[in-house]
């Protein structure tokens, strides 16, 4: 399955909401809370969540962009620092961008956190790919952000998975991907 959304939002800073796991409750309505998995610690569940074979050398081109500075549902408000820079005594998690082989679980409004690992990432065609999993049912999303002719941005995702699961999750995306270019 399918979906794009336009709208005015410059196309980096599109992308950056997606590229800062922190940044996705701002925009997703479905996700309440991210956590990330630490080193050496990955958040309960997460070991039998695999990527396809070769996901952890999928491409990042980390290319500046800049890193997220402060964001909360409320406020649609982004600031920025080069890439690097955190302020002293920050949370990693808060600064995490998203980079191939990076586990962790979103925390919906309600119902049982669900497993994600970041197969793909690149930075410079704007693009990443994820598998998303809450017990046995899984998603593979493919996502991108494209500059329009006009300014503003397009944004698509490709949705992957069993029977209607696909269907059941586009009602959703959409609503997100609206709010991301917005």
């Amino acid at each position: 399955m399918f979906l794009e959304a336009s709208g005015p939002a410059p196309p980096d800073l599109c992308w950056e909401r997606y590229a800062v796991p922190a940044a996705w409750p701002g925009w997703a309505p479905q996700i309440r809370a991210v956590e990330i998995e630490s080193a050496g610690r990955a958040p309960a569940g997460t070991a039998g969540l695999a990527g396809p074979a070769g996901a952890a050398a999928g491409a990042y081109a980390g290319q500046g962009h800049g890193t997220f500075q402060e964001h909360s549902r409320d406020q649609d408000h982004y600031g920025w620092r080069p890439c690097g820079e955190e302020p002293p005594g920050a949370d990693a998690g808060r600064w995490q961008r998203i980079v191939p082989g990076l586990r962790g679980q979103v925390r919906p409004l309600a119902g049982p956190a669900a497993r994600f690992l970041v197969t793909a990432v690149d930075e410079f065609e704007r693009t990443w790919s994820w598998r998303v999993g809450i017990g046995p049912l899984r998603l593979d999303l493919d996502h991108g952000v494209d500059a329009c002719l006009d300014g503003g941005t397009s944004t698509w995702l490709r949705i992957t998975g069993p029977g209607p699961l696909p269907h059941a999750y586009a009602p959703l995306a959409r609503v997100a991907l609206r709010r991301i270019v917005r």
